[in-house]
């Protein structure tokens, strides 16, 4: 069983940096999405929204700067 979940999770990392590798050629001006990033982030704080919809937009943030970053 140890051996198993130890070729899954081998398995796994292979899998993650293949895809990675074969998102290097698309990937996007960083210095683009980091300003996007930013502006992003400023918004969410700035909205009058209660604590938790603040938090969801940070995180949509965040996941809209790894996609801009991987080029997808």
């Amino acid at each position: 069983m140890r051996k198993l979940a130890i070729l899954a999770l081998a398995g796994l990392v292979l899998a993650t940096a293949a895809v990675s590798y074969a998102a290097a050629p698309g990937v996007n001006d960083q210095t683009l999405c980091n300003i996007n990033h930013e502006r992003c982030r400023a918004y969410a704080l700035n909205v009058d929204a209660p604590w938790y919809k603040v938090m969801v937009l940070l995180t949509a943030c965040d996941f809209a700067l790894g996609k801009c970053m991987l080029g997808l």
